[in-house]
């Protein structure tokens, strides 16, 4: 068995942020077609992050605003019918309970995405 990798010099990757600092204000995401989708989109596999179903065009993560969480926490989701964060975010790296989001999971699009209405990059032959 063979495996081929392309290999990314550091200066070839961008992030959504661009050269942006993280604690500068980041400029807003840029508005990109996506599908909203009711009662959320489903996953392929167990743990994976799941989905985001709407809009995140006027999202704004910084190290001092995460406007996901306006709706996305614990104490607000219920009043504004969204879906929480699981327990697993409010938990340090060796399991400590925290009050609030962790900081290793406080940065959301670094695992959710939005759910783009695109054809496929490249074929996908998984099967759950």
């Amino acid at each position: 068995m063979s495996f081929t990798f392309n290999t990314l010099n550091a200066d070839e990757l961008n992030s959504l942020r661009g050269a942006i600092e993280l604690d500068e204000l980041s400029e807003m995401i840029p508005n990109r077609r996506t599908m909203a989708v009711d009662n959320g989109i489903d996953v392929s596999f167990e743990d994976q992050p799941p989905m985001i179903p709407h809009g995140i065009d006027k999202t704004r993560i910084s190290l001092h605003e995460n406007s996901c969480l306006s709706c996305h926490n614990r104490k607000d989701a219920k009043i504004e019918d969204s879906t929480p964060p699981p327990k697993s975010h409010y938990k340090t790296r060796e399991g400590k309970k925290l009050k609030d989001i962790s900081t290793g999971r406080y940065f959301c699009t670094q695992c959710h995405m939005t759910q783009a209405n695109k054809d496929p990059l490249v074929e996908n032959t998984f099967k759950n």
